[in-house]
């Protein structure tokens, strides 16, 4: 008989490992750096460099996009090291805190500032990390937004006080002929001095009532407005519409650019994934126990979650917010991962192809397809295997022509398939949560506090708004009649009031009083000596002009230019001063970020530079003015 045939060996298929997805905490992650901290002070440097790894590690584990307290710490030890000249080790920790959070503005100053003590001759090499740390601040919602309303808060701190300065200006250039003015309104009995005192008296009782900054300015403008110009009278008018609705532009900048405190910034948070997320999950839970959670809330919840390891938790909030809102390419996308970690590979290959269907344009649902199609091929008979290898191939290629970075993306090992490193989530850009950056209460209290400060006396809201600015045009209307009123003015040579009811002899038109027609415009009736003192009054005059409108110049850029007639000019180079002005001053802002925005230098520097010039520059343009020569 025949020898048996050996019997056929076929070799068993390797065991699928599961999907994992290990619970991490927020007090694990403290726990390396605390690691961390005790190696550093120990100077044991094989440590310390094992903890900065194992950060570094579960950073990516967790798919946190930034740490920002540990990147901090790194900054602040980078700090340390650097005053003690170890610039090496300082970079080297740098390093380690931008690539905790590449999203922290202040990790990537503070390495941009190394590279320039490192090699100040590279100057692309500092540059290109500024203007990676500047992008990366103004492409960042909880940094941009403070900046705006900074920005903002500038802008309308100058025009107030440009306002300030034009309408003073005009007021002590024009005051004295409108108490000329007011004296002829009072019985002859009463002498000058006793006029203008009164007149002083009535002008100050606003101020002296507290009624307010705009009421003040109004009652000023509309005191002076038969004796300025018409180009400086609707300058001026312009400058107070503007200061009318300043309540309402502050509390429309609020409302535009509020982000901390509002479940925007729950939503940021859980996102990002990193230390701050748990108190914004706490939060959000709260809401959603109470019903007032919004759809986007619970899609980040429950995508923290499933990074965390909470994968029944993450399950029970996908669906609520599927109820919510159902079809979202992103929300299948990243319910089907939550599915994958809990084992049900049947019901995520149903999200993936639905999440697929409904965005066409997303890489993330194919490339997941491609990676369940290959984890069950192994599970295969060999008659079946081929079929199921080519659909992981063909889902992975179409999501590789949709993304081309995913061409150097490598699938985490097959002992260890972590389910934050195998599968893909798509992210939710901002302008998908942004909306819940709701700034109606808070906008409301700043128009309250800023209506207040301005004209506590004017009703409140658009009526008190439009009021102050229907009395400025009002006023300007008004100054336009001064002609027909016979308004004094002055006289373009010394000075004195143009009045013709004190001088009946002078023309409507004139453009000097009644002494200087005498002795200018008829000189031969006029004896030498008082032609020669009227010359001396006429210079002097002139002269304290210059001095007077060159100190206002000193003191404000523009108010010179206001003082000489050239309003618009005044104006704008005035808003620059104070602008600049403000912006030193207010140099750290009105609204703060959690772990600082841009370098005090950034911004001192730039508000020092336009200061300099404008100021420089407008006093040299004064200067030229005054002797004629512009």
């Amino acid at each position: 008989a025949e020898p048996a045939p050996p019997p056929v060996i076929v070799p068993s298929r390797p065991v699928l490992t599961p999907v994992m997805a290990p619970k991490v905490t927020d007090a694990e992650l403290l726990a390396t750096w605390e690691k961390w901290k005790s190696a550093r002070s120990r100077n044991d440097l094989a440590a310390a460099e094992a903890a900065q790894k194992e950060l570094l590690t579960l950073r990516e584990e967790v798919l946190a996009s930034d740490l920002e307290p540990l990147s901090m710490g790194f900054v602040r030890e980078a700090g340390v090291r650097r005053r003690a000249g170890d610039l090496k080790g300082a970079l080297a920790l740098l390093d380690v805190a931008v690539a905790l959070s590449p999203g922290l503005p202040a990790a990537r100053f503070a390495r941009a500032e190394a590279y320039v003590v490192e090699e100040p001759l590279n100057v692309p090499r500092g540059l290109g990390e500024w203007k990676t740390a500047l992008v990366t601040l103004l492409g960042d919602a909880r940094y941009r937004r403070p900046a705006l309303t900074d920005l903002g808060a500038l802008v309308l701190a100058a025009w107030a006080a440009t306002a300030v300065a034009v309408v003073a200006v005009l007021f002590l250039r024009r005051i004295r002929y409108a108490l000329h003015d007011f004296h002829h309104l009072l019985p002859r009995a009463v002498t000058r001095w006793q006029s203008g005192l009164l007149g002083l008296m009535l002008l100050s009782l606003p101020a002296v009532l507290g009624a307010g900054l705009v009421p003040v300015l109004l009652l000023l403008f509309a005191s002076v407005a038969l004796y300025v110009g018409r180009a400086e009278r609707w300058v001026a008018a312009v400058l107070l519409m503007g200061l009318g609705v300043m309540p309402l532009a502050a509390g429309t900048l609020t409302r535009f650019t509020v982000f901390a405190g509002t479940p925007a910034e729950d939503v940021y948070l859980l996102e990002r994934g990193g230390l701050s997320a748990e108190g914004a999950a706490a939060r959000v839970r709260a809401r959603a126990e109470a019903r007032t959670a919004r759809f986007q809330e619970l899609g980040a919840l429950a995508w923290y979650e499933t990074r965390r390891g909470l994968l029944e938790e993450a399950r029970a909030d996908f669906k609520a917010a599927s109820s919510l809102k159902s079809g979202d390419a992103r929300m299948l996308t990243r319910f089907g991962n939550a599915l994958m970690g809990l084992g049900d590979v049947d019901g995520a290959v149903l999200l993936y192809t639905q999440a697929s269907k409904a965005d066409p344009s997303m890489a993330a649902p194919h490339y997941n397809l491609g990676q369940v199609y290959r984890r069950r091929a192994r599970l295969m008979p060999d008659d079946q295997l081929g079929k199921e290898l080519d659909r992981s191939t063909s889902a992975i290629a179409q999501a590789q022509t949709l993304d081309n970075s995913l061409l150097r993306r490598d699938p985490p090992p097959e002992d260890r398939p972590l389910l934050n490193l195998l599968l893909l989530a798509p992210t939710v850009p901002e302008r998908d949560w942004m909306d819940l950056a709701d700034g109606t209460q808070e906008g409301a209290r700043v128009e309250g506090q800023v209506g207040r400060w301005l004209s506590p006396i004017l009703p409140a809201g658009p009526v008190g708004w439009g009021l102050t600015a229907a009395l400025a045009a009002l006023v300007a209307v008004f100054g336009e009649a001064s002609w027909r009123l016979k308004a004094s003015r002055g006289c373009e040579r010394c000075g004195n009031a143009v009045c013709l009811r004190c001088d009946k002899d002078l023309s409507v038109g004139s453009a000097m009083c009644g002494q200087c027609v005498h002795v200018y415009a008829r000189k031969s009736q006029v004896p030498k000596e008082f032609r020669s003192r009227k010359q001396g009054e006429v210079d002097r005059h002139q002269a304290w002009t210059k001095r007077v409108t060159y100190t206002l110049g000193s003191l404000v850029s523009g108010a010179g230019h206001v003082g000489t007639g050239l309003p618009v000019r005044g104006a704008l180079y005035a808003f620059l001063f104070s602008f600049a002005v403000a912006a030193l001053v207010l140099h750290r802002g009105l609204v703060r970020t959690p772990y600082g925005d841009a370098p005090l230098y950034l911004k001192l520097v730039p508000a020092g530079t336009v200061l300099f010039f404008v100021y420089l520059l407008t006093l040299r343009g004064l200067r030229r003015h005054q002797r004629g020569e512009a």
